[in-house]
């Protein structure tokens, strides 16, 4: 993988992402909100933990916390509104 195709990092990107859906899982067992972000500075990230130092390099974070029982967006206090099932899937 590293030398021929050359995509290490992606095949690695992709585990990483693989760990983040099952720690999402996780957490909102515990009921625990978590939300993954991309778009943060790695360069930050990687120098405040050292993490080059030590061979690593950020890819993504993820926030983890409980919601304020004020917050509007709770699925108990605002209606949802979805697409009826026959819309979104197709039976074959």
């Amino acid at each position: 993988m590293k030398y021929d195709l050359k995509d290490l990092n992606h095949w690695m990107e992709k585990q990483v992402y693989l760990n983040i859906g099952s720690f999402l899982l996780g957490v909102a067992t515990l009921g625990i909100d978590a939300t993954p972000m991309e778009g943060i500075d790695v360069k930050a990230l990687d120098e405040e933990f050292g993490l080059r130092e030590k061979g690593f390099t950020a890819l993504v974070a993820v926030s983890i916390g409980y919601r304020a029982d004020s917050d509007f967006n709770s699925t108990d206090k605002t209606p949802k509104s979805r697409l009826p099932e026959s819309e979104i899937f197709t039976e074959i």
